[in-house]
């Protein structure tokens, strides 16, 4: 199971979601989807751990991230 970094270690308030990941993309390893509009990036949300946890565990297939390219790289979900 992949850790998620802690808070502190955040880009900071101008990170921005340039991919969404959803569980095909971990299993599969189907490419992400690129973001073409302007979203926040999840690890900046209040409930990020929650998420993390629930996408990480894959308990609801239904959840996406949508993360900035340095995230992605920091959970492994980009090489």
């Amino acid at each position: 199971m992949i850790k998620a970094p802690e808070k502190a270690e955040s880009l900071g308030l101008s990170c921005r979601a340039e991919f969404i990941f959803n569980l095909g993309t971990s299993k599969n390893g189907d490419r992400p989807i690129k973001v073409l509009s302007e979203c926040i990036c999840d690890f900046r949300r209040p409930d990020w751990e929650s998420r993390w946890r629930d996408w990480n565990s894959q308990r609801n297939p239904y959840l996406n991230l949508f993360l900035c390219r340095e995230h992605a790289k920091k959970l492994g979900l980009l090489g």
